[in-house]
């Protein structure tokens, strides 16, 4: 029934697509496939109401993804892994677990208000959590191995050379 769905090329194209990367939003995937926002957005609207694909809304975007592929939790953890600023610090504490505010800062080279914004961003999402150091605050991701697991697994749709990076180390650091 689904195959009927995906019939049309563009269509089909528009699914391969949202099912290899998936968390991409609508000018994401027109820019990626060269097509019209009316063209994406009829095609995705179809597949929406025919069960085929999920979109879930963060603050900015709508974001896509396969119905049948895509776990609840993924949904969750890829349209911040989708954002350079949460993916960097998500990546950070990966890296360096129970980092303090501060740290954060200056590796990524951002201003502290803005670390704070995405830092409250991945704690209400439920990725990282907070926790005390005495006076200091530190960092650490709640789910490491579902997140470098998604990180490897879509590593080619980043297009961000701190995935490739930690995925190189994640992957050399699993076979010591």
């Amino acid at each position: 029934m689904k195959e009927d769905y995906l019939a049309l090329e563009t269509r089909k194209k528009i699914y391969d697509l949202i099912s290899k990367s998936p968390g991409l939003h609508k000018r994401e995937i027109a820019r990626e496939l060269n097509m019209s926002l009316s063209t994406i957005d009829y095609h995705l609207h179809y597949m929406e109401k025919k069960g085929i694909i999920i979109a879930k809304t963060d603050k900015k975007y709508k974001r896509y993804f396969v119905a049948e592929k895509t776990a609840a939790v993924d949904r969750r953890l890829m349209p911040l892994l989708r954002q350079e600023t949460p993916r960097r610090i998500i990546i950070f504490l990966l890296e360096k677990p129970k980092a303090i505010h501060k740290e954060i800062c200056e590796h990524l080279n951002k201003a502290p208000s803005t670390i704070s914004f995405h830092l409250k961003k991945l704690i209400e999402a439920d990725i990282i959590e907070e926790i005390s150091l005495g006076k200091e605050k530190a960092y650490v991701v709640r789910y490491p191995e579902k997140i470098a697991d998604l990180l490897i697994t879509y590593r080619s749709t980043f297009l961000d050379k701190a995935v490739d990076k930690f995925v190189e180390a994640w992957i050399g650091f699993g076979k010591e």
